[in-house]
């Protein structure tokens, strides 16, 4: 199994993990802070969404370093170590020579690509867990304003909502018993 470098960080920050967390997979980081970032709130409320979605970004950082790490291991990089791309390709990199597509040398090869899929996955599916504990009043705070939600959400606003408050919801229950 992949030991991906954020999990690493997640143990080395929390041995001991603190009560007050939430968990989420790192896949869905980007997009809840972008529908949180559209709610109407006010007050301690809003000022839990910001750490919040600070939290987030802190999160999609790691992930997003840790999905470069794991391209290095199928595409060339330059000296300084950044990943290499193709001239006028708008970003397409460069597979490792021994990791080739025969027939098309601008692609990895069958095995190398499924390889790196998996990782991939695996690293999206992994769960960034937060902690809130300095800021546990503002969450306690968005929990209590998004159980009294007044607006209508769909979609990806109502799936959002429903994951961050679920979150909250396990986390201080909890804290009560």
């Amino acid at each position: 199994m992949l030991k991906s470098i954020s999990n690493i960080r997640q143990k080395q920050e929390g041995a001991i993990m603190m009560k007050n967390t939430i968990e989420f997979k790192n896949s869905e980081l980007t997009g809840l802070a972008n529908v949180l970032g559209g709610f109407k709130l006010k007050g301690k409320a809003s000022l839990g969404r910001t750490v919040l979605i600070r939290k987030f970004a802190k999160k999609q950082e790691e992930v997003n370093d840790d999905r470069i790490e794991i391209q290095k291991k199928y595409f060339e990089t330059d000296k300084e170590g950044s990943l290499r791309v193709f001239k006028g390709s708008e970003g397409k990199l460069i597979p490792r020579s021994e990791l080739i597509d025969k027939e098309d040398p601008k692609k990895l090869g069958t095995k190398a690509a499924k390889e790196l899929d998996d990782e991939i996955k695996e690293l999206n599916n992994e769960k960034a867990i937060i902690d809130f504990s300095e800021y546990s009043p503002r969450f306690k705070a968005l929990k209590d304003a998004l159980e009294d939600y007044p607006y209508e959400l769909e979609s990806d606003s109502a799936i959002a909502y429903e994951r961050v408050y679920d979150q909250l919801e396990q986390a201080f229950n909890k804290g009560e018993k």
